[in-house]
């Protein structure tokens, strides 16, 4: 998973990336298992929550269905980056198929918005000529996501990925987009929402990057070292991520 990859096949780990008010996995019994499967690079441990899900239990309420939702766009992020692109096409249909349910029911979720939003942009990571009728489709429903609610954590993180990978020339700016991630940073501490919760890793890192990015290397550093005192063992950062900065920096 390298830094410098589109963003789409960034959103779990650039994030990425999307999570909800309130957190849903923080009643999910497969919380700390998805966490430890990011901290630790163990995907196939990712895989196997869904397919247990899957295969034992049809998620029946609207949080049921956003958390479902939720896996499939942390792992199909995965499978494009591992250039895995039949069975991520397949992972979108079934959370595209669970989007317009939850919508139908619940006809003002901005997460399921931002959801739908970050799921048309896959269809573009996959093939990029598809920008041009799809990327309209994907900042309309982010946008959507946002003034539903200003606070929502998947839009807010949604919008910033948009705004920091998108090319200039489509509107993009990487300072803007750190005002958002650092939004979403605060309403996560503010709500005590950090713990085993690999969205909150996941953004700090988009944070540190974008710090590098936008030539600021002090904050880039101090936000590198607050991921690993939060996660001495994010493998991500700790083994590639930031010994690439502090080698850069010297």
């Amino acid at each position: 998973m390298e830094k410098s990859q589109h963003y789409i096949s960034k959103l779990i780990i650039s994030i990425l990336l999307f999570t909800i008010v309130p957190e849903v996995f923080s009643e999910s019994p497969y919380k700390k298992t998805i966490y430890n499967a990011f901290v630790n690079r163990e995907m196939n441990k990712w895989g196997n929550v869904i397919r247990t899900i899957e295969n034992t239990s049809s998620p029946v309420t609207v949080d049921q269905k956003l958390e479902l939702i939720k896996l499939y766009y942390g792992y199909t992020a995965y499978l494009i980056n591992k250039k895995q692109v039949s069975n991520a096409e397949i992972l979108i249909g079934k959370a595209e198929s669970i989007i317009a349910e939850v919508l139908k029911s619940s006809p003002k979720n901005a997460t399921a918005y931002a959801f739908k939003g970050s799921f048309i942009g896959y269809k573009i990571g996959i093939s990029k000529f598809k920008a041009i009728y799809l990327g309209s489709e994907s900042s309309d429903n982010i946008n959507k996501a946002l003034e539903l609610d200003p606070q929502n954590i998947q839009a807010i993180i949604d919008k910033g990925n948009m705004l920091y990978y998108s090319p200039r020339l489509f509107g993009g700016d990487k300072h803007e987009a750190l005002k958002f991630y650092l939004k979403g940073v605060r309403i996560m501490e503010k709500n005590a929402d950090t713990d085993h919760n690999w969205i909150y890793l996941n953004l700090l890192t988009n944070i540190a990057m974008a710090f590098e990015k936008t030539d600021q290397p002090s904050l880039a550093k101090q936000t590198y070292e607050k991921i690993l005192h939060k996660e001495p063992n994010y493998h991500w950062v700790k083994d590639e991520l930031y010994p690439k900065f502090l080698a850069k920096i010297k």
